[in-house]
């Protein structure tokens, strides 16, 4: 059962939560702040597969079929803690491979199948939980962000993810000379080159339509936003979201202003949006982010009573990515009724 580094990542954030079902509660620096508010009672997979803590603290597993198998604690600690050294010792960052010690726990405590279902869901855990606050259980799903992976990618670069600007002051021979540059730096030497020359550029419009209303569904002015930051990055050599926001702030009303907006769209890409579907503005997750540190701790950025938290985190620990400027054809300059145009690929990424 060969899996990659983020796969055994969930599954040991899976096992880790069933022997210590009280959930962390951090702030924006993964700083504990509580640990008495959320339980998990149970935990839910596909197939209809449920994980029920009991009270002595062993796990049972309940399928479909209503067949349950009982797990005791010590057994999955031992395979919890095995699994993590593996994770750790494991030299390459990219690529399945297999845990020979664990499989045969695995495939038995599993059923043969992966930890998560469809890699499309924005939800990677869906448990039972109790909320000592309110005293009453509710069903919660969670976002896994594990920095014993690869850092995860929110927003996955497509032509949805187009933005199309408007370039003036040029002519047809710096539109040559512009696309002939190549290079590992191209998308940088291209801004600079047309900068230098006296370009000035203008957002126009995203390509798609679709994702185009998702942001409506965020904030009418987010497009434009979104468009400043983009190019922006180019222009400064810049992918650091904070920093980036740092540069278009002018004065505390703007800070309060920018920081709500890009905050709400993280938060969207995060746990509900993709680009390449029509969204209703409801998001899939609503438990929050379970986080898993380089040490193999594991907490909770908690989305019902701080939401705010959530935000400062996402837009202190994302990035834009440069995606493949040959597929998009970043900074390619095309001509149309006249006026000159090119494109920039928005893709967002945890940093590392």
């Amino acid at each position: 059962m060969g899996f990659n580094r983020g796969e055994w990542s969930e599954l040991y954030t899976f096992l880790t939560l069933l022997i210590y079902p009280n959930l962390a509660i951090t702030d924006a620096h993964l700083k504990v702040i509580n640990t008495n508010t959320f339980e998990i009672r149970e935990i839910y997979l596909a197939d209809n597969r449920r994980y029920k803590i009991q009270k002595d603290k062993n796990i049972t597993k309940i399928r479909a079929n209503n067949i349950e198998n009982i797990y005791l604690i010590d057994t999955i600690k031992e395979k919890k803690e095995l699994l993590l050294e593996k994770i750790m010792t494991h030299k390459k960052s990219k690529g399945s491979f297999e845990i020979e010690e664990i499989e045969p726990f695995i495939n038995d405590f599993l059923d043969g199948k992966k930890f998560k279902g469809s890699s499309k869901t924005k939800g990677d855990l869906s448990a039972r939980v109790l909320d000592k606050k309110r005293e009453m259980s509710i069903n919660l799903t969670y976002n896994i962000k594990s920095n014993l992976g690869s850092p995860p990618t929110l927003l996955n670069a497509s032509r949805h993810t187009n933005f199309i600007y408007e370039i003036e002051n040029i002519d047809d021979e710096i539109m040559k000379q512009n696309n002939i540059i190549k290079g590992r730096k191209k998308l940088l030497d291209r801004c600079n080159f047309l900068k230098s020359n006296g370009a000035v550029f203008k957002f126009i419009q995203t390509e798609s339509t679709l994702f185009a209303n998702n942001l409506k569904l965020i904030d009418s002015d987010l497009d434009k936003i979104l468009a400043q930051m983009l190019i922006l990055s180019y222009e400064d050599n810049e992918k650091d979201i904070k920093k980036l926001l740092v540069s278009i702030i002018n004065d505390t009303t703007s800070e309060i202003y920018y920081k709500k907006k890009i905050g709400d769209f993280a938060n969207a890409v995060t746990f509900g949006m993709r680009a390449s579907e029509a969204w209703d503005g409801i998001n899939e997750v609503n438990g929050g982010i379970i986080i898993v540190t380089k040490t193999g701790a594991v907490y909770l950025l908690d989305l019902i009573y701080f939401k705010s938290i959530v935000d400062t985190y996402l837009i202190d620990n994302i990035k834009l990515e440069s995606p493949s400027s040959t597929r998009y054809k970043m900074f390619d300059i095309y001509k149309e009724n006249d006026k000159y145009y090119f494109k920039l690929n928005l893709q967002i990424r945890f940093k590392s």
